[in-house]
């Protein structure tokens, strides 16, 4: 009995937790629909407004006064994309819509890209051009629609906004389109998990542990319901839409400044639990129809074909590629844990100048097939929102240059989308930034307008015919996955300007992690990292080179989670993802597998977070962390002696 009280007690302090959190969360929403503007008709012409693109989910339609406002917006606050929210946008919706998107972040945050309303988005001209898109372009369904915003907002960072469109009415809206948006803003995870029944699952168990909870603890679990349920009145208050104006020049007022009043404010709170749970049936059914024309369709389709084995790896070396020395030792062997293709990698180390590398090394019909998939395609989404979360390294590089050099004209190999040139736009906005990669993603990197030049290839064959005039050279993770990173270093040098700067980022072998780790350490990334470079071997061969260095930092240059990393692989080891397309389908026990995992990995996931967050908060002095950090300066003058620089007279920075 005592322990029935417990229960209760522990149930009730719940729930009262539960409606604390629905009130605290109404409070942030409705602070954000204050935030966020209708779009205002000034009632003359805009000269853009009839060259605007459009791009709408089916069944919208852009009037001309929506037009017109829009062009206006853009002429007047250099705006570029437009998110329309429909006037008459149901209740539910803009509450998700306000949950997902901050108004102010969009305008600030230069990796925010969360999606919007889905309905319709007004694009200046010059980016419809940029972005390659039909400017009256309708989508096939919700997902297209947000892959669309998201792509809008990644081409106009800070210059795309959220404006309620008076005048705009909402397309029709049912389970499947529910389905398919959850799909759309969940495609991070896809690779590895599919978030889309996880939400709508944990929707029903809400609404069922309310349900619960007005039998078990009634006080608390009205209490919790109701704040739940007030919760589209707590946000859009519930007086009457604002009725937009008809004449030119006139505009809506809504009450309190705030433009978004969803018209069924009050049924949505007074029926909000059958209504929604109707929804998350409603969408459950749908998703569970959809899950099943996918799982025909990939049994249709052709399986991703793997190379002969003999064209995967060259022939084994018996001397270390670095120095040549013929003393080296099996270091680990990795399975590929990332996307679980076929095969095993072996990694070698020199014992005499420390130097990790793949033995044998895949070749290049190898390396694009274990490519495929894992920067573009199915795992394209999932890097984009790793390196957006990577803007404070980003700072970190650009102290680096800053404390040592005013460059004019940047060279990024290995640029891929273009991320750190999006971050170093924002330090040096008067620097030409060129981009080197061998995918087409930096030619995207261009469109986005990130990198002035594009130049798409390998940067050894490039070197030949770039400029030599470049002030700064940098290579962020890129080194190790060089065929050779020698003849890399030396076309760095002869691009390079006299007195101009390389900076290289790579992951150190020499961290403890890779030992204690094993192949959990998340930077060995079999098969794509071909070498591991020991620091003290990179500086003594840039000196060597004739290059000064002025930085070495290792600390400082981490990249951080060193258990959540890990942790994750170890999961999706135990039981592999079902969503690769090379992979057979799932049966029932791996499904199973995977929901145990699921459960049991949830708070182990969560405290190694928090470990990484403390680590990380340490100080650093005296620390090798999982990369280092080299920045080496070019001579003014060419000179024949070469080696005259000491490594004692770099300076070390953060544990160096």
């Amino acid at each position: 009995m005592s322990l029935n009280r417990h229960t209760r007690r522990v149930l009730r302090g719940a729930l009262w937790a539960l409606a604390a959190a629905h009130l605290a969360e109404a409070v942030v929403l409705r602070r954000r629909r204050e935030r966020l503007a209708a779009l205002y008709d000034p009632g003359t012409p805009h000269d853009i407004a009839d060259k605007l693109g459009l791009l709408s989910a089916t069944g919208v339609d852009v009037d001309a006064a929506t037009r017109t406002a829009a062009a206006a917006e853009m002429e007047l606050d250099g705006v570029e994309v437009v998110d329309l929210v429909p006037g008459d946008l149901p209740a539910e919706r803009a509450l998700r819509l306000l949950r997902r998107v901050n108004p102010d972040q969009l305008t600030e945050d230069l990796t925010y890209s969360p999606g919007g309303a889905h309905e319709a988005l007004a694009l200046h001209p010059s980016l419809v051009e940029r972005m390659r898109v039909d400017p009256r372009e309708q989508a096939d369904d919700r997902h297209a629609m947000v892959r669309r915003t998201v792509k809008a907002q990644r081409y106009a960072p800070t210059t795309a906004v959220l404006r309620v469109a008076p005048h705009l009415q909402a397309s029709p809206y049912g389970p499947l389109d529910r389905w398919r948006e959850l799909e759309g803003v969940t495609a991070a995870g896809r690779p590895f998990v599919s978030l889309s029944p996880v939400i709508v699952g944990a929707q029903v168990a809400q609404l069922a542990a309310l349900a619960a909870g007005v039998v078990l603890a009634p006080t608390a679990a009205l209490a919790a319901l109701a704040a739940w349920s007030a919760k589209p009145a707590l946000v859009f208050g519930t007086g009457t839409p604002p009725t937009p104006g008809t004449e030119p020049g006139t505009e809506p007022e809504p009450d309190g400044g705030a433009a978004l009043r969803p018209p069924d404010v009050v049924p949505a709170s007074l029926l909000r639990f059958p209504r929604l749970l109707a929804d998350a049936l409603g969408t459950a059914v749908a998703g569970r129809r959809e899950t099943l024309a996918a799982k025909e369709r990939r049994l249709a389709e052709p399986q991703l074909a793997s190379p002969p084995a003999d064209r995967l790896f060259h022939a084994r070396r018996d001397d270390c590629p670095w120095c040549g020395a013929t003393d080296i030792a099996g270091r680990i062997d990795v399975p590929d844990l990332f996307q679980h293709k076929p095969g095993r990698f072996h990694l070698d180390e020199c014992r005499g100048c420390g130097h990790v590398f793949q033995n044998p090394q895949l070749t290049p019909a190898g390396l694009d097939y274990y490519y495929a998939d894992f920067y573009e395609g199915i795992g394209e989404e999932t890097w984009e929102l790793v390196f957006a979360g990577g803007m404070r390294h980003n700072g970190n590089r650009l102290d680096a240059i800053d404390r040592v050099a005013t460059p004019a004209r940047w060279l990024d190999v290995g640029a891929g989308h273009g991320h750190f040139c999006l971050a170093a736009r924002q330090r040096f906005p008067e620097v030409r930034f060129e981009g080197v990669d061998m995918s087409e993603t930096v030619r995207e990197a261009q469109r986005r307008g990130r990198v002035d030049v594009a130049h798409v290839g390998l940067f050894i064959e490039l070197a030949e015919e770039l400029p030599r005039t470049y002030d700064v050279v940098s290579m962020h993770h890129y080194l190790e996955h060089t065929l050779d990173p020698k003849p890399e270093l030396a076309a760095a040098a002869k691009v390079l300007a006299p007195g101009g700067h390389l900076m290289i980022e790579v992951p150190d072998p020499a961290t403890p992690w890779a030992r204690r780790l094993g192949r959990f350490w998340y930077y060995w990334v079999q098969p794509q990292h071909l070498h591991f470079v020991r620091c003290e071997e990179l500086v003594q061969h840039l000196e060597t080179e004739g290059f000064e260095v002025v930085q070495v930092a290792r600390a400082e240059a981490t990249l951080g989670f060193d258990l959540t990393g890990p942790t994750l692989l170890r999961l999706q080891h135990f039981a592999r993802s079902p969503h690769m397309p090379w992979l057979p389908l799932p049966t029932l026990g791996l499904r199973l597998k995977r929901l145990a995992m699921t459960v049991a990995g949830a708070p182990l996931l969560l405290a190694t977070v928090t470990a990484d967050l403390v680590m990380g908060a340490l100080p650093t002095d005296g620390r090798v962390g999982n990369a280092y950090r080299v920045v080496a300066r070019k001579p003014e003058v060419e000179s024949a002696e070469v080696g005259s620089a000491e490594v004692g007279s770099a300076e070390v920075d953060a544990g160096g």
